[in-house]
Order: C-alpha cells, then sequence, then structure tokens
C-alpha cells in the first residue's frame, strides 16, 4: 500500500509540474504569434500590393528561418498559393498539400476579417489564419504552422529529471516512517493481537510481555487483569454448569416419555426451558428456541397468536388453547399449542402438538366435498356458496355479476371413441384454457361430465361480459394438444346476467344453463345471452323431461310403422318401426325434441326395450297373417349398446314369439361406431351371427363410414334422406348416390333410400337399381292398427 501511495505522489507532482509548464509554453507561443503575425502580413500586403512578390518571398523565407515555423504560405481568394518558401508550392491548390483549411474557416475571415489561431494539441503545434487584403476587395489567406515539439520535448525531459528526484526523496521518508512504525506500533500490536485470539480461545495461561511505560503498555496489562478475571469466572460457571446439568438429565428423563413439545417461558415470553422426546418435534432447533423470545422466533402471523395467548392466560390465569400453521422445510405444517400458567410463579408452560396429518384430513373432506376430484375446479357446492357470497357484495356496491355456462360440443364422441383416460385429459385441458383466458379473480367450475360454469363479479357495465364470451369461444377453436395429438373441440356458452336476470344462484344458473342450451340449437360453437324465449324453451324441456320419465308407464308411447318397398317390383317387404309420443297435457311431441332428451337422461335405455319387443311381437304377428317373410327395423342408439343386456334381451323377445332372426333389422348409426371398442365390434358380431340383418342408418353423414363398413358385418347401407331430397335437381347428389348404390352393391349389400317424396325421385333410384324404397310418398308412418287396414286395402302389387 506505501509503495502504490508512493508510485501514486511521484506521478502527480510529475504531471502537474508538466502539465503547468506546457501550458506557459503554449500561452507564450501564442503571444508571440500574435505579435509576429500581424507585422508579417503588413508587410506582405506592402510588398504584394507593389508587385515585389520575390520581397514578399524573402521576407517568408526569413521567418521561416525560425525553427518554430515549419510553413507559411499566401493564399488567395481561389485557394492557390501564390507565395510560398519553395517555388515549386507556387501555383497548387492548398487542398493538395492536405492543409488544414476548411470551407468555415474561410467563410470566418471573410466575416469577422480577424486573425485565427488554432492549437493542435496532439501534433504540439499552432496552425494560424491571417486575413491579407490585396486586389481590390477580395480577402487572400496568409496561413503559418508553428511547432512546439522541440520545446515539448525538453520540458518533457526536465519534468521527468525532477520527478526522478522527488521520487528518491519520497522513497527515503517512506522507508523511515515503515522503519518507525514497524518497530514502534505493528510489533507491540501484533504481540497484542496474538494474545487477545488466545484468551479468546479461553487459552487463559498467556499473558501480554510488554516493555515501557506507554499506552500499550497499560492495554496490555488491562489484557492480563481480563485473563485473570475471566479464569475466576468460567471456574465458577462450570461449577455451576454441573450442578444444572444434573437437573436437566433428571428433566430430560422424564420428559422423553412424553410425545408433545414442552415449552417454559417466562412473563416477557424468553423460552427458559425447552423439552421434547422427539428432536424433528418442532419448528427450529432447540439451541435456537432457549435464552430466546418464543414471538420473534415465530412468523408474524403466529407470534400475533401466541401474544395474544400469552396475554390472555396471564389476564385469566385459565388455560388456553391455539391452532396456527407454519412453513418447514417447504412443508405447510400445523399445531395446536395449550398454555398453562404455573401458580406461584410469572412463567407459562406451553405444550406444543403436531397436528398436520389432522388438518390434511380436514382439508381433504373439504376438497372432496367442495372441489372436482379430476380437474381440482370447484363443484356445483362451492359454486353456489361463491355465487352467494357475490351477490351480496355485488347488492352493496351495485356491480354486476355475469354467470357463464359451458358445455363441450361433441365431447361424448370423443369419449365414447378414444375412451374416458383421454376424455378426463381432455376436460383437464379443457379446465386449464379457462382459468388461462380469465382474471385471476374470475371462478372456474366444473358441475360434472363436460359441464362447467364461469362466474365474472365486479363487472361495471353488463356488456363487459360479452367480448369475455367471444374471447373464450374464440380461444376453444384452437386445438388442444394431449399425448402429442391435436383435439378441436369447440363449446357452447350460456349467459345470464344479476340482477338483470335473477338474484339467486339457482335462478341465475338455470337461465345460464338455458341459454348455452340455445347456443347447441344455434349450431354450437357460439355463446347466447339469456332471454325470456329461452326461459319459455327451458321450461318447456324441463316438462318434457318430467313428463318422459313417466310416459313409458303411463302407455303414452307408440310404436308406429312406416312401409318399406322393394322398388323394382313395387312389393311391400317391411316397415321401419319409429317411436311417437302422446302426452295428456303437452299433446303429440315431435321425436326430435324427446329422443335426444331421452338419450341424455338414460331414458333411451328402456324405451328402446319397449321399442324391440313392440316390434318384434308386431313383425311376427304380421309375419304369421300375411304367410310370408315381413321385415321390422329398428334403431339402436349409442346409448343402448352401453346396456350390458342389449344381446340378451334381444334374444329373449326373439325366442318369445318364436320369431325367425332374419325377419328383426337393426339400424345402427355412426355414433355407435365412434368408440371402436371391441365389445362394439364383438356386439355387432354376436348380432349377426344370431341371424339378424345389420344396417347402417344415415349413410353418408359421418366422416368415416367406408371405413366402417369394412371393419363391421353389415348386411345393410342406408342412404340419408338429406341425399335423396336433392336427387332430381342436382346432379351432384344424383351422382353420389348413383356411386353409393355401385359401391354397396360391389361389397354385396342392399341399399335402402328412406325419405323418397316425389315420382322423380323413385324413379331415377329405381334406374340406378335401388334395392328398397321408404318415404313419404310409398307411406307415412302409421300406427299398427292403421298400418294393417292400409295393407288391407291397398294393391302391394
Amino acid at each position: 500500500m506505501a509503495t502504490l501511495i508512493f508510485l501514486i505522489c511521484s506521478v502527480v507532482i510529475a504531471s502537474y509540474t508538466y502539465r503547468a509548464q506546457l501550458n506557459v509554453l503554449i500561452d507564450s507561443s501564442r503571444s508571440a504569434l500574435n505579435r509576429e503575425l500581424p507585422a508579417l502580413a503588413v508587410e506582405l500586403e506592402q510588398e504584394i500590393a507593389n508587385k515585389h512578390i520575390e520581397n514578399a518571398q524573402f521576407a517568408i523565407k526569413t521567418k521561416m528561418a525560425s525553427i518554430y515555423y515549419l510553413n507559411i504560405l499566401v493564399i488567395d481568394h481561389q485557394g492557390n498559393i501564390i507565395i510560398a518558401p519553395s517555388a515549386n508550392l507556387v501555383g497548387l491548390h492548398y487542398q493538395a498539400l492536405g492543409l488544414p483549411i476548411s470551407d468555415e474557416i474561410t467563410v470566418n475571415l471573410q466575416k469577422t476579417k480577424q486573425a485565427l489561431i488554432k492549437y493542435n494539441d496532439t501534433q504540439y503545434a499552432f496552425d494560424s489564419y491571417y486575413p491579407l487584403r490585396f486586389e481590390g476587395n477580395n480577402i487572400s489567406l496568409l496561413y503559418a504552422r508553428y511547432t512546439l515539439q522541440s520545446d515539448v520535448q525538453n520540458l518533457i525531459d526536465l519534468t521527468l529529471g525532477k520527478s526522478s528526484l522527488i521520487a528518491l526523496s519520497l522513497f527515503f521518508v517512506l522507508l523511515f516512517v515503515a522503519t518507525f512504525v514497524y518497530w514502534f506500533i505493528h510489533k507491540p500490536i501484533n504481540h497484542l493481537t496474538f494474545v487477545g485470539k488466545k484468551l479468546q480461545a479461553l487459552e487463559l495461561d498467556c499473558r501480554a510481555n510488554m516493555q515501557g511505560t506507554g499506552e500499550l503498555k497499560m492495554l496490555a496489562d488491562s489484557f492480563n487483569a481480563m485473563a485473570d478475571s475471566l479464569q475466576e469466572k468460567i471456574a465458577s460457571q462450570k461449577a455451576a454448569e454441573q450442578y444444572a446439568l444434573s437437573k436437566h438429565s433428571l428433566l430430560e428423563s422424564i420428559f422423553k416419555a412424553l410425545p408433545d413439545v414442552f415449552i417454559l417461558i417466562d412473563d416477557t415470553g424468553e423460552v427458559l426451558e425447552f423439552h421434547s422426546g422427539n428432536n424433528n418435534a418442532f419448528f427450529i432447533e432447540k439451541t435456537r428456541l432457549v435464552g430466546n423470545n418464543i414471538n420473534e422466533l415465530l412468523p408474524n402471523s403466529s407470534s400475533k397468536s401466541f401474544q395474544q395467548a400469552i396475554s390472555d392466560t396471564k389476564t385469566s390465569k385459565q388455560l388456553m388453547y391455539i391452532e396456527y400453521p407454519l412453513e418447514i422445510d417447504n412443508q405447510a405444517k400445523f399445531f395446536e399449542a395449550r398454555l398453562s400458567p404455573i401458580p406461584f410463579t410469572e412463567n407459562i408452560v406451553i405444550v406444543v402438538r403436531d397436528i398436520t396429518q389432522r388438518k390434511r384430513q380436514e382439508e381433504m373432506i373439504f376438497h372432496h366435498a367442495f372441489f372436482d376430484t379430476l380437474t381440482n375446479l370447484p363443484n356445483r357446492f362451492l359454486v353456489i356458496e361463491r355465487l352467494t357470497q357475490q351477490i351480496k357484495e355485488a347488492t352493496r356496491s351495485k356491480a354486476h355479476i355475469a354467470v357463464m355456462f359451458i358445455d363441450l360440443d361433441d365431447f361424448k364422441k370423443v369419449n365414447d371413441s378414444l375412451g374416458h383416460e383421454i376424455g378426463d385429459k381432455l376436460l383437464i385441458a379443457s379446465a386449464k384454457r379457462l382459468q388461462d383466458t380469465l382474471r385471476l379473480e374470475d371462478t372456474v367450475a366444473r358441475l360434472g361430465g363436460d359441464e362447467f360454469v364461469i362466474l365474472l363479479g365486479n363487472l361495471n357495465d353488463p356488456h363487459d361480459a360479452q367480448p369475455i364470451a367471444a374471447n373464450i369461444v374464440r380461444q376453444f377453436r384452437t386445438p388442444l394438444r394431449i399425448d402429442q395429438r391435436e383435439f378441436c373441440i369447440s363449446l357452447s356458452l350460456g349467459v345470464a346476467l344479476y340482477p338483470h336476470d335473477g338474484d339467486t344462484p339457482s335462478e341465475l344458473l338455470r337461465k345460464a344453463d338455458s341459454a348455452m342450451y340455445n347456443s347447441k340449437q344455434q349450431g354450437r360453437n357460439t355463446y347466447s345471452f339469456f332471454t325470456e324465449k329461452m326461459s319459455q324453451d327451458l321450461t318447456r324441456r324441463l316438462l318434457l323431461e318430467e313428463h318422459l320419465r313417466h310416459a313409458l308407464r303411463l302407455g303414452e308411447l307408440e310404436v308406429y310403422y312406416q312401409p318399406q318397398f322393394n322398388i323394382e317390383t313395387n312389393e311391400l317387404i317391411g316397415a321401419e318401426a319409429l317411436l311417437r309420443w302422446h302426452n295428456s297435457a303437452l299433446g303429440s311431441v315431435s321425436p326430435e325434441e324427446f329422443i335426444p332428451l331421452a338419450e341424455n337422461n338414460g331414458e333411451i335405455v328402456e324405451i328402446g326395450k319397449f321399442v324391440l319387443k313392440t316390434a318384434i311381437e308386431q313383425a311376427t304377428e304380421w309375419f304369421n297373417k300375411l304367410d310370408k317373410p315381413f321385415k321390422i327395423a329398428v334403431n339402436l342408439s349409442p346409448r343402448q349398446f352401453k346396456d350390458r343386456n342389449l344381446i340378451s334381451d334381444i334374444k329373449r323377445y326373439i325366442a318369445q314369439v318364436d320369431m325367425p332372426a332374419s325377419l328383426l333389422e337393426l339400424e345402427i348409426t355412426e355414433g355407435v361406431l365412434l368408440s371402436g371398442e371391441d365389445s362394439v365390434r364383438k356386439a355387432l358380431k354376436n348380432l349377426h351371427q344370431l341371424g339378424l340383418i345389420i344396417a347402417m342408418d344415415d349413410f353418408g353423414t359421418g366422416y368415416s363410414s367406408l371405413n366402417y363398413l369394412r371393419q363391421y358385418p353389415f348386411d345393410i347401407l342406408k342412404i340419408d334422406q338429406s341425399f335423396i331430397s336433392d336427387l332430381s335437381n342436382k346432379a351432384e347428389a344424383s351422382e353420389l348416390v348413383n356411386s353409393i348404390i355401385t359401391m354397396s352393391h360391389s361389397l354385396g349389400l342392399k341399399v335402402i333410400a328412406e325419405g323418397i317424396e316425389t315420382l322423380s325421385q323413385l324413379k331415377i333410384l329405381e334406374h340406378y337399381r335401388c334395392d328398397i324404397g321408404q318415404g313419404f310418398l310409398l307411406g307415412k308412418p302409421m300406427p299398427s292398427k292403421d298400418f294393417e287396414h292400409w295393407v288391407g286395402l291397398t294393391d302391394i302389387k
């Protein structure tokens, strides 16, 4: 450090000296130029004015005899050199010599007509510019380069010499100071430091040995006195510790048998004793507990609870009980503490127990009660509770609430076709996307299945819900990626607003559900806000569901039969069994209205059994009356195929009436086949082996129907009526129907065309060699009695 200071001082002194003398040199040189150049300029103006160029050149050469002038030139107003110390420079333009003359300098000289002297600190030289007036009003330029390099070099050499002398002087002063400090300060202090460290290590036999009478001698004597005092106190402390250790060992033996943590504190909260048979039973090491205030060892939240409990214990002199959480090793723990005052003292005993496991069980019970186990979202119970609270807050603040009811479109198809594992992952991914789309304060809940609810609270304007609903629908148009696969699944969303649409949770949820159902009817993949018309539709739907549950028992369901004809021979060969519902309160209800309801609530299984049993009995009766084969076609829904008793029920119904199995045709829609499960394939194979006819219904409306023809044992293909309706007015529909018939015949399948309503459609189908026809042109659906009457009165031939 001393060497560094020495070098810095030398450099600072040398630099300061050099800079001061250099400034003097520059100032003196500038003054010399200010004196010499005006005189030279006057002389040159006179000589040039008298045409004495040689005299002017001589004057320049004379001035350049000085070692300081490197160049002196006279330049006319056009920039050409007219007088120079060397003749070969005359006539050249100043730019050819690279002179530091700029347009700015020449313009400035023209305006001010004052001399300009610029110092170049990198070359240690002056560039001087002096205006000359001759040849009329044109201003010419006297340029001179004045160098200080030789003087600067001499100055540097002189400065280095003086610096060396100063440095040598500083070095000897430093050497003297270092020697004095080492012998009279550093060495005694090192000795005292050594003694201090020995005493700090409790090597109390060590003493300071210091000569003289100064302050260091007095400090050494103080060290020795302190060592003597420490020896006495430590000996006394060891005796006390030995006594306390025996008492402590007795207490430790007692408290090791206790399962809880025992803490003794005084009236200030300082820990006096701590005992536990389990070293990991508490939140902090024992060494950090004893002697410290218990409130300072706990987080703020727990500390406040303890402070209040200690205060209450002191006041009431009664047992107090508290529970508090702690985070230990990044894990949340829960403890309970019992505080009891010790009679005749100010001390308090605290017994602490770890209740984490009990709390976990309580949290698990709560979580199962209020959260969905698959998506970890709030369930219906928690949604109602939160919505109730939001309604109270919105009532006070005059704010609005939006309740959104969401149903994933075609989720059932994905679940049936790819299995519940993929379906569950899709639900989890959907829940995550909903959460990412909304604010943190918004609630996303799962009611069950593929139904979700969103609560948007604290809305200033009910219209604020519209962009949020639109954004949610838009976000679900982006595929969800699950197990390296992309799933395009949209959603239908309904919105109900508080207080406009209702003021209770049940009413808002019901109306949001109604709005969602309207979105489904609008084609899905959209959102709808609740209207009163939706309320009417919802009321009717609920009414239908209520009456549908009793329709079968009350005999309100009836099977109608629509005839099927051989197109080539015009012969009646069978009928399709179609379900109709007539209710005393609702009147006749369309199948398009009640069949989806039956699918959703599961009623379709029992209703399907009723249709199968009735159709089989009717087919047997007509077979016996007509004395010829009469086939009955019955539709099977996807829900019926999940009934394990389906095949055994069909076998039993056929056996009960002793009907040939070939008279029963089962029509299967694509929804049954979407799952691709082996159970479906096995069921169809078993039904086919019974002799039943298997037909694929609504062919052409699914995206993979051709693949189904290859995988499953179909006998008949039924063309959807949407193709037949365009048969006579659209060429592409006609060609498509022709191709389907040709392809089916090549596969050994018969073809049924449904929805025949015009004679031209029938003629085209006959031309395309379609096998079987069905439609209003040939016969409408009729009750069994009307069908029998119709058959008996109509000339089938």
